[in-house]
């Protein structure tokens, strides 16, 4: 597991930003225009006019996330999926997604997700990998029209060439993955990566056209594999939180310097005490788990 971000204070301004001025800031750092068609961006619950007093940021909202923003005294969620994702004829507590707006409502907090558009954006999710990997020559699997540095996925080449066996461990350990599977030869030569995280099955024929040995993402469907082994792409497959989790501690980073330029204290993992109520706070949740676990005693019996 990667280490927790404390919460990381803002102590130059003595007044809270709005809901609205952290949008915009979340805007610049991720522009809401770069997201799927399909997506469900941006504010999506709260009031733009009230203060930001303590942001918590995330993957997934979760009950424990929920309740860990309500502890905190956090009026705003940003989450990296949107919550809703859907249209919801009814809020009410006989589903979970719907009993979590609820809670959220009643608890008078925000929730804002940026989710493709952080993905495709200039330092966004699948750029961090790009870095991560310490690849050259950079780009986006599929530029955006408006400006061609950014957009879908990334790629980029290897320092040198790895095997797949050895670029899927590489892979693995960059981003803490317990579970990292492989579609194709693992004694396959590797040296151009394509990266789609999360669910990044449908950038396979892009990766082909751009000549890519491997794509690594974080899951695919059974008949996306087939597809790519078909075709004489390798899949690196490391976990669709595993391949997104990592970014949300660096967005909590990216916002509180986007906020503006204001001197950081940090409070340590450690201290078990409440925030001062009289800072700004950006944190990222220290509860949401993988729901897909590892059971060591099964895989070595």
């Amino acid at each position: 597991m990667f280490p927790r971000a404390p919460f990381l204070q803002t102590v130059a301004n003595p007044v809270s930003p709005t809901i609205e001025s952290i949008c915009q800031s979340l805007s610049a750092i991720a522009p809401l225009k770069l997201a799927e068609e399909w997506d469900n961006v941006g504010l999506l619950l709260g009031d733009r006019s009230a203060e930001a007093h303590r942001i918590l940021t995330c993957l997934t909202i979760t009950p424990a996330v929920v309740e860990e923003a309500t502890e905190l005294a956090a009026n705003l969620i940003v989450a990296h999926h949107p919550l809703p994702f859907k249209p919801m004829a009814r809020i009410t507590t006989d589903s979970a997604a719907s009993a979590m707006v609820w809670n959220l409502c009643r608890a008078g907090i925000a929730v804002y997700s940026a989710h493709t558009a952080y993905d495709s954006a200039r330092l966004g999710i699948n750029e961090q990998w790009a870095n991560r990997l310490d690849l050259t020559s950079i780009k986006p699997l599929t530029p955006s029209l408006d400006d061609p540095t950014v957009g879908s996925g990334r790629y980029g080449e290897l320092s040198e060439p790895m095997t797949a066996r050895e670029f899927l461990s590489f892979a693995a350990k960059s981003c803490g993955s317990t579970r990292p599977r492989l579609v194709g030869d693992f004694d396959r030569s590797i040296r151009r990566v394509a990266i789609g995280c999360g669910s990044g099955g449908s950038f396979v024929g892009a990766a082909r056209r751009k000549g890519c040995d491997v794509l690594l993402t974080g899951e695919a469907t059974l008949h996306t594999c087939l597809e790519a082994e078909n075709t004489g792409l390798t899949m690196a497959l490391v976990g669709h939180h595993a391949s997104e989790r990592f970014a949300m501690e660096t967005l909590a980073e990216q916002l509180l310097r986007e906020i503006q330029p204001l001197h950081e204290t940090f409070a340590g993992d450690q201290d078990s005490s409440p925030p001062d109520p009289s800072g700004n706070w950006v944190r990222s949740s220290q509860r949401e788990r993988d729901p897909i676990a590892v059971d060591p005693i099964s895989l070595n019996p």
